[in-house]
């Protein structure tokens, strides 16, 4: 059959994709391989935690973020302590340190600005456990009870974001109160925290918790029936930086006066 003329130069329309169509359907494709990586990790993940925490260890108390970095932290720290190793009580001079030059101490004083300025975050207990802090002792006397959130422990020191924070009740009857930060930080060195040598880091070795709570110290793992660290790389510091609790002794000493209702191992 003949074509005309007409039919022979007829142009056929295009059906090819509009180019911003092409290029959805190229981010699509890239937005679902990245999610689909996502998902396939956060389940290895969250399989990884629940192996870490089928131990037999009891951490029913602790959300499960914080149960699962306190089994970390032991299950990464259970090496038995040399005996070349030996607790770190240098706090007790905490407060002697060189005199700072003008920079430094302009650089220590943004450090504890910045501590202070983050207390009104932590100044209740409502506040820090649904921040996920969780209590860790009872109250001792001149430091007040221990709440520790377990997730920033193997962070690098932050003035403004304390791995521990220190509670007492400063007025009989009225709820525990805010009083100090205590950092505790991984380290395989003393941190590099506070300008100056004023902070007198110190480390509590072979550490028993149970259920999250501090148990003994100083003892082995095999006698611990809960989570134990050696605490070979894991450096504390008490921080009085609450305006009203400050410590006489020195703002980086272990314990306060005000806090006594005994001797507290301090002189009067």
């Amino acid at each position: 059959m003949a074509l005309t003329d007409n039919q022979e130069h007829e142009v056929v329309p295009s059906r090819s994709i509009p180019r911003y169509v092409a290029w959805l359907l190229v981010f699509a494709v890239i937005a679902t391989g990245i999610l689909v990586i996502y998902l396939a990790t956060q389940a290895s993940d969250t399989s990884a935690d629940a192996e870490l925490l089928m131990d037999g260890v009891d951490r029913s108390r602790l959300p499960r973020d914080e149960a699962v970095a306190l089994a970390l932290l032991a299950h990464e720290r259970s090496a038995p302590i040399p005996a070349s190793e030996s607790h770190d009580h240098g706090h007790d001079n905490a407060g002697h340190g060189h005199e700072m030059t003008a920079e430094e101490q302009a650089a220590f004083d943004a450090q504890w600005k910045a501590a202070t300025e983050a207390i009104e975050r932590y100044d209740t207990l409502e506040e820090i456990e649904a921040a996920g802090y969780v209590l860790a002792s009872a109250v001792n006397d001149g430091v007040g009870a221990h709440y520790v959130k377990w997730s920033i422990v193997d962070r690098p020191f932050d003035p403004a974001e304390p791995s521990m924070l220190l509670f007492d009740t400063l007025v009989w009857g009225e709820d525990p109160e805010l009083v100090a930060y205590s950092y505790w930080v991984t380290s395989d060195e003393r941190p590099e925290g506070f300008v100056g040598e004023e902070d007198s880091w110190h480390r509590h070795l072979g550490v028993c918790f149970v259920n999250g709570m501090i148990g003994e110290e100083g003892i082995v793992r095999e006698d611990c029936p809960g989570d134990w660290v050696n605490g070979m790389d894991m450096w504390m510091l008490h921080a009085w930086v609450v305006p009203g609790v400050e410590n006489r002794y020195g703002r980086f000493h272990t314990a306060n006066p005000l806090l006594c209702e005994h001797a507290c191992g301090l002189e009067n």
